[in-house]
């Protein structure tokens, strides 16, 4: 093979790579704990036309390379011969001064234009046998939020994610609840909702109507209690208070209470600060309780009700294998009393799952119908997880007496060459990064702590590796 058809392979490999990402299975409902530049593997809107219509963009910055893409203009007559009764636009760049004021704007995407110089792309469908208007536009159409004014923004270099700017508010709703600063900001917080699939809402209105229970108070949740008052001096946003801090003596009082989530509430002094406004039933008390953001949550002390009776539903009657670290573990039996030491290996069954000692925990009951309890990994408001110590069985016990050895590695959190895509995900869990390539026989790769990666061949383990020093980044 030429040096000519080489390179004009591995080109088309790397402009089809970022095609392949868009099509990963979003990361779990369970599990987001990502950040803002991860976002690309949730860009699916962006090769499917029309899939942003009527949804809320925010822009946090402008740069030059941006401000490139930002446009104004009106529609255009038709060339001459063209009777296609699609709608051309005439563009040109927006001026320096109209486009500083883009910058931590919102906008609401009103549909997907071509200019006019796209009358040539028609040919194009044609010669490939496509619609030519079920393909991509170039531009979006946009209404900025304060102005009401009409813009338009060129996206045509969608593979390149630095050059699509903008959050989407589904996106934010979703992996955020850190509000930008905005005083629009409350009425687009509409787009994610609370499915009952974590201990942890991270729009915090969706938990509107919810029961939260609160077992234990730290010292980190005196400091979220607070007593508020309604302002009505703001014609901007109804939901202003003022917020003074809980007694403690009245705050120690509050453990082991249910409370009914009203309302949701800012203070007045910040909008990125969000408030629950909690009620006992068939009491007057009223509460209010600062919301930790997304990289806070562990400091959420309550218990959704509704997650604590979908997640025993889940974990109830399952079968689990300690798989632990190179020490045994010890429980205490809840009959006798006395103390029960669990081998890597042993297999139990989960027979009821509550919150004891301020953390989710799991009754378990071993073949000798000996009862211990197995505490979560994190607290109350984090992740819910029990992989430090369990797996389920149902996943692994396959592996035990066809893959002896791969089934051991998976016990003991280990790697090793010919495991498969699931093995390796057991024993390690997701990677932080997956990288889709063909070279050197590799189809993936698999980037864990910053600097180990995982080489797969036919997406089979072909060997763990480290990334030299002086390639870190």
């Amino acid at each position: 093979m030429s040096f000519g058809i080489k390179f004009k392979s591995l080109i088309l490999s790397l402009i089809g790579l970022p095609i392949i990402c868009f099509g990963q299975k979003n990361i779990e409902k369970v599990l987001p704990d990502f950040e803002y530049s991860d976002y690309y593997s949730h860009l699916e809107f962006m090769t499917k036309p029309y899939t942003l219509i009527n949804q809320t963009l925010y822009l946090p910055k402008i740069s030059d390379t941006i401000g490139r893409n930002f446009f104004v203009g009106e529609i255009a007559k038709p060339e001459k011969g063209d009777f296609n009764n699609i709608e051309y636009y005439q563009l040109k760049r927006m001026s320096p001064e109209r486009l500083a004021k883009m910058e931590k704007e919102w906008f609401v995407v009103a549909g997907y234009i071509t200019d006019k110089v796209a009358y040539d792309k028609i040919y194009y469908a044609d010669e490939y046998k496509q619609d030519f208007k079920l393909l991509r536009y170039d531009f979006l159409k946009l209404v900025v939020g304060l102005s009401k004014d009409t813009v338009f923004y060129k996206y045509d270099g969608f593979w390149n994610r630095y050059n699509f700017p903008f959050i989407p508010m589904s996106y934010y709703n979703a992996n955020k609840n850190e509000y930008p600063k905005n005083k629009h900001s409350n009425s687009d917080l509409s787009l994610a909702s609370y499915d009952g699939n974590s201990n942890y809402a991270y729009i915090p209105k969706n938990l509107v109507g919810e029961k939260l229970y609160l077992p234990v108070i730290t010292e980190v949740t005196y400091e979220r209690l607070f007593n508020g008052t309604r302002l009505y001096n703001y014609d901007d946003d109804s939901r202003k208070y003022s917020f003074a801090s809980m007694p403690e003596g009245k705050s120690k009082l509050l453990q082991g209470r249910t409370f009914t989530v009203a309302d949701w509430v800012h203070d007045a002094e910040g909008l990125t600060d969000v408030y629950l406004k909690l009620i006992v039933p068939g009491a007057r008390d009223t509460i209010y309780y600062k919301y930790p953001i997304a990289t806070q949550r562990h400091e959420f002390p309550f218990v959704i009700e509704s997650y604590l009776k979908n997640t025993k539903e889940k974990f109830m009657y399952q079968e689990f294998v300690y798989r632990g670290d190179k020490y045994k573990m010890t429980v205490i039996d809840t009959k006798r009393k006395t103390p029960i030491t669990i081998n890597r290996g042993d297999v139990f069954q989960c027979i009821d799952f509550l919150v004891k000692d301020g953390k989710f925990q799991m009754l378990m009951r071993n073949k000798k119908g000996r009862k211990f309890y197995v505490a979560a990994d994190y607290e109350l408001g984090d992740r819910l997880s029990f992989e430090r110590s369990m797996i389920e069985a149902n996943k692994v016990l396959k592996y035990r007496d066809t893959y002896t050895t791969h089934y051991k590695a998976i016990l003991q959190k280990e790697l090793i060459p010919t495991m498969t895509i699931d093995m390796a995900k057991m024993s390690w869990n997701k990677p932080e990064r997956e990288v889709f390539t063909n070279f050197d026989g590799s189809n993936r790769h698999w980037f864990y702590f910053g600097n180990i990666y995982v080489i797969y061949k036919n997406n089979i383990l072909y060997r763990v590796a480290m990334i030299p020093n002086d390639l870190r980044l």
